[in-house]
């Protein structure tokens, strides 16, 4: 009897192999046999699930993207700062994302499949953030969101260029700069406004 796979389970298994195969090798550079020996399948078991090259990286684009959703959740409700924490490159697994995203978003600039990802997933994450912001008493959720977005992605990509100076302490003090300043200006009860 022919064995039973999880097709869904099954890419995304490849798309994880995808984004380690993305860091190890580059974005330009990565092979369909890179995504399958990091997967430990054969080459045409990745056509098989994931048809090709391109398919692999907007699935390996996508994996990142789910897992950023997943943490916007997980994180609900938690205090700014701490919260912004959980997005920067602050361990392998997250260092590895945001390296791989960076990548992209080269991409995004020539590719419309890569922009069009690139504007849904930060319209997405926008769009949560300022739902959490109004149901706060936000005066401007928008802009806040906006910058808050802004500002964890310029951290994270000095994060990701530069990993040894920017240590645990240095990330939390430079988004508290950021952040405290930001929610106090826009806090109804708060005199700074």
């Amino acid at each position: 009897m022919p064995k039973q796979v999880d097709h869904n389970q099954r890419r995304s298994q490849l798309a994880e192999a995808a984004v380690v195969a993305i860091d190890t090798h580059g974005l330009d550079s990565v092979r369909l046999v890179d995504v399958a020996r990091e997967a430990k399948l054969t080459t045409g078991a990745v056509v098989h699930y994931l048809n090709n090259k391109d398919d692999v990286l907007l699935a390996a684009f996508d994996q990142v993207g789910l897992r950023n959703a997943e943490r916007l959740e997980q994180t609900r409700g938690m205090d700014p700062v701490d919260r912004a924490m959980t997005y920067l490159p602050h361990d392998e697994e997250t260092a590895r994302e945001w390296r791989v995203f960076l990548q992209f978003w080269g991409r995004g600039v020539s590719d419309p499949a890569f922009r069009e990802r690139h504007r849904a997933g930060y319209e997405a994450l926008a769009y949560s953030l300022r739902l959490e912001l109004e149901a706060g008493g936000v005066s401007d959720p928008q802009t806040v969101a906006d910058a808050m977005i802004a500002g964890v992605d310029g951290i994270a990509v000095r994060v990701a260029m530069e990993p040894d100076a920017w240590d645990m302490t240095r990330m939390r003090k430079t988004v508290s700069a950021l952040m405290l300043p930001l929610m106090a200006a826009h806090d109804p009860n708060s005199s700074l406004r």
